[in-house]
């Protein structure tokens, strides 16, 4: 009798475990990111940069588009990782109302003079919000943004005063 008891007990406990079994279910997970390419080091020159022009006169700009001379300056990268090609800048900062292709004098009382900011070649403007690649040097690791910036009136009627312009910068890496 205690046999079949216990034979009984196995059974109803295998039961037990076969149904707990059958309502077991497969489930799915799925998992997603995104892989992006390792950050360069910001040279400690480009960080808080301020490019500074010779002093103007106002009576030096009585035509709409009449600049200052070209200050050169430039964004500087290093230790970019061997698997970062490419890297972009990003431009932000006030647009100027009379021309929103150049940046705003937001800091200053002098008025009619926007900032305009071009790669050093001549060739690209760099407008507010805009944008610029360059290639990784594959030798060095490094990424050079050669730029050039000249005062400009869009409207041609400057009235004296302090002029600064707030530019901030943003890299993508690719």
């Amino acid at each position: 009798m205690q046999q079949a008891t216990r034979t009984r007990a196995a059974i109803v406990v295998s039961l037990w475990i076969i149904l707990a079994c059958t309502h077991a279910r497969a489930a799915d997970i799925n998992l997603s990111g995104t892989v992006v390419a390792s950050a360069c080091t910001v040279d400690a020159e480009t960080k808080d940069q301020t490019v500074t022009f010779e002093q103007a006169r106002a009576v030096d700009y009585p035509n709409v588009s009449d600049t200052s001379e070209w200050q050169d300056f430039a964004l500087t990268l290093s230790s970019c990782p061997a698997s970062t090609t490419q890297v972009t800048v990003t431009f932000t900062g006030d647009a100027d109302n009379d021309d929103p292709t150049k940046f705003a004098n937001t800091q200053g009382d002098a008025t009619g003079m926007a900032l305009q900011i071009m790669s050093r070649d001549h060739i690209t403007e760099i407008s507010p919000q805009g944008a610029l690649a360059v290639n990784v040097d594959s030798i060095s690791r490094s990424a050079t943004f050669p730029l050039s910036a000249r005062l400009y009136t869009p409207t041609g009627y400057v009235t004296a005063g302090e002029f600064k312009a707030v530019v901030q910068f943003s890299f993508t890496y690719q």
